[in-house]
């Protein structure tokens, strides 16, 4: 076969050559990708994105010394592996003959990469060498790789994030005929363990300085970075050689379900707040009621799948602590009521009377009503009882998987399993078929957003079995991810800003919002250092108007300045509902003067007349005149939002549409701000209560955006508190 070719022009100081998208490597890899179920078109998408992120690497075919950085975001389990194997495929059938993974900070993790790694390429050994640094020392010297390579085959070393590790693989470039190859470095969870730990005490972690032992050793490299939570990559100081040179977004593929789906608009239906009455799950005696509930759910939400015909793994996380003690207590408790609930099950099934069967039922019962009421379409639970018993029969003892426990092994015996984890579950870990998670850890005092992320197991491929999921948590947690959610939304859209106006990655504005909590931080601090900023590119009003004499009378002042200016307006439509009404090219300085400064402001809230009035000052000092458009966003059939119990809106913005093929599909309101970037953007909302049934009248609530080209003049100025 021919191969194919894709021309790729490359941006700054690297040539343009030519990749082939068709070779012996891509091909069996996506053979692989085929038998997993992966469909055609997300192949395709997965090859696409391999192409972007290898064209910034360096061209293997031509003798230069050349360093590059990179990073490629993607979304918690999203299937961000996939995406670093097709550019190992693709790496090797352009002239690639080494590649070193750093496959996480655990063995488990390394174990699971260069397993992931060896079954989706698929090929004969004498092909491809894949070697793990702590089950093939004696292969990783530059004899055996040497003779490897000149034996025409491609070499991957799986390596832990470890000093020593990484020292070992550095060593074998040590070899001149080595250290000329091109070569391409895969950092997995490329925010985790290599960056430096040491950076603000003028020092260098040592796992840091091992990596850059190896980067030195090396004539023309690529380090590349694949994580979900890039914010400390991205904050780290832009000298530090990790510090990317470019950047590539990773979209999830159909099917998808994360922030969006599980701590959007519908988050009531996913999430179960356990109530603070509650005494925690590791404190004695006994279990609270929750766990009880969430177990109910697990057992009933495996029934229903199995009446579908979905014979699918189907797992529940217990996720209470870091402490590997507190895992042994929570395993018992669990055991406990799993044992007297296989107990009731037999009983039951057997066709024996058991009186005490009634107390599990009417759980069962309950858990039952919650999916009906949620809208879950299932069969009567008389005819799924059986099931449910069924179920709990099969299911795998309570399994701990910690540092010292890897519960893996055991998991592949059950197709229904219960996990109690820590640490080792919050990052790079994938529990398969996990539907229900009991998520209590919370650090006592700030959080990081990239940590707190990565405990999401539960975000992956479960579109088909999404009503059947839900997630148990404390309020403080629920409310940590609705911040992130908002949070990731405005960060992913500042990196897509920065791209489509061609800003190199390294110059692109470091402003990101963090809204909500004062408990999170954005990465940590021993590595990137951050501080509050007013003016992120969006800042929309958190809270809604509850005072109808108020907000009747901001729909008055709005209604009159749109009167004024109705010649003017024109109507922008992306599908039916997303229909908005726009006035563009105004004047700051009127707009404030004549819209404003005339409206009533909540007490708390931030964008407020204070604001406006500074920021109308601001621009006078510094002979700022950016005009300014105005949209009236979905004009037609106006916003319906979930008022929170502190009056906040939860989550303002309409979110992109996930399926891109869709005839309603809406890339979300900040992309309205793409159509002119330079421009400063005033959204006005009008916001009805979902759940204040009292409530009869819609409010308006605004958002504001501004250019980063403004935000950087703004930044000269201190404005006093």
């Amino acid at each position: 076969m021919a191969d194919e070719w894709i021309s790729v022009t490359e941006c700054e100081d690297t040539q343009p050559w030519s990749i082939a998208v068709d070779g012996f490597f891509r091909e069996n890899v996506e053979k692989q990708m085929l038998a997993d179920d992966m469909s055609p078109v997300a192949i395709d998408s997965v090859f696409s994105n391999a192409v972007r992120i290898l064209s910034h690497c360096p061209n293997p075919n031509i003798q230069e010394k050349l360093a590059k950085t990179g990073i490629v975001i993607g979304k918690v389990q999203s299937g961000k592996t996939s995406n670093f194997i097709s550019v190992l495929a693709l790496a090797f059938d352009n002239g690639y003959d080494i590649a070193i993974v750093l496959g996480g900070n655990t063995l488990d993790l390394l174990k699971q990469n260069a397993s992931r790694i060896t079954s989706s390429f698929n090929v004969d050994s004498e092909k491809l060498t894949v070697l793990k640094t702590n089950d093939n020392k004696s292969l990783i010297n530059p004899t055996r790789i040497k003779e490897f390579l000149e034996n025409d085959r491609k070499v991957i070393i799986v390596g832990l994030k470890h000093n020593k590790h990484i020292d070992q693989i550095a060593d074998i470039f040590s070899n001149s005929y080595l250290s000329d190859k091109s070569v391409l470095i895969v950092d997995d969870e490329g925010d985790q363990a290599t960056l430096n730990t040491k950076a603000y005490r003028s020092s260098i972690s040592k796992t840091y300085g091992s990596v850059l032992n190896l980067k030195s050793k090396l004539k023309s490299h690529c380090f590349l970075s694949v994580t979900a939570t890039p914010q400390a990559n991205i904050l780290i100081e832009t000298f530090d050689q990790l510090s990317p040179d470019f950047g590539e977004l990773v979209y999830p593929g159909e099917g998808y379900c994360g922030l969006q789906e599980f701590h959007g608009e519908n988050c009531d239906k996913h999430i179960y707040e356990i109530p603070p009455s509650e005494p925690n799950l590791l404190d004695d005696p006994g279990v609270p009621l929750s766990v009880y509930k969430a177990m109910a759910m697990f057992f009933v939400g495996n029934a229903i799948r199995h009446s579908r015909g979905d014979m699918g793994i189907h797992a529940m996380l217990i996720h209470p602590s870091q402490k590997k003690y507190d895992h042994r207590i929570v395993q018992t408790k669990i055991q406990t009521i799993l044992d007297e609930w296989k107990s009731k099950a037999k009983t039951k099934l057997s066709g024996k009377c058991d009186i005490s069967y009634t107390s599990l039922r009417k759980l069962l019962v309950e858990a039952y009503d919650t999916f009906v009421a949620d809208g879950v379409i299932c069969v009567t639970f008389d005819n799924l009882e059986n099931t449910i018993l069924q179920r709990i029969k099969s299911c795998s003892p309570v399994l701990i998987c910690n540092s010292e426990e890897n519960a893996s092994e055991n998991a592949k015996h059950y197709k229904t399993n219960i996990f109690v984890g820590g640490n080792l579950v919050e990052r790079g870990i994938t529990i398969k078929g996990l539907t229900v998670t009991y998520i209590t850890r919370r650090a006592k005092g700030k959080s990081n957003v990239d940590n707190t992320e990565q405990r999401a197991r539960w975000f992956g491929y479960k579109a088909h079995y999404l009503d059947v999921c839900r997630v148990f948590t404390t309020k403080d947690i629920k409310d940590d991810f609705s911040s992130i959610l908002e949070h990731d939304e405005d960060m992913w859209a500042s990196i897509e800003r920065a791209q489509e106006r061609g800003i190199p990655f390294k110059e692109m504005p470091r402003i990101f919002k963090l809204a909500r909590s004062a408990f999170l931080s954005l990465t940590r601090k021993n590595v990137a250092r951050t501080e509050n900023f007013a003016l992120s590119e969006w800042k929309p009003q958190r809270y809604f108007m509850s005072d109808k004499h108020s907000a009747v009378a901001n729909t008055t002042v709005i209604s009159e300045f749109r009167q004024a200016h109705c010649d003017a307006i024109t109507m922008e439509c992306h599908n039916k509902v997303q229909v908005h009404a726009v006035l563009s090219n105004q004047n700051y300085h009127v707009l404030y003067k004549k819209l404003l400064s005339k409206l009533t402001y909540v007490d708390r809230e931030i964008l407020n007349k204070r604001y406006f009035s500074l920021l109308d000052e601001a621009l006078v000092k510094l002979d700022l005149n950016p005009v300014v458009d105005i949209y009236w966003v979905r004009d037609k059939e106006h916003s319906t939002r979930k008022i929170l119990s502190d009056g906040s809106v939860q989550q303002l913005f309409q979110g992109r549409n996930p399926n891109i093929s869709s005839s309603l599909y809406y890339e979300g309101d900040r992309s309205l701000a793409d159509k002119a970037p330079e421009h400063i953007q005033l959204q006005i909302h009008f916001v009805k209560p979902t759940n204040l049934p009292e409530i009869d009248f819609y409010a308006p609530v605004l958002a504001l955006y501004i250019p980063d080209n403004c935000a950087r003049e703004l930044e000269k100025l201190v404005v006093k508190a």
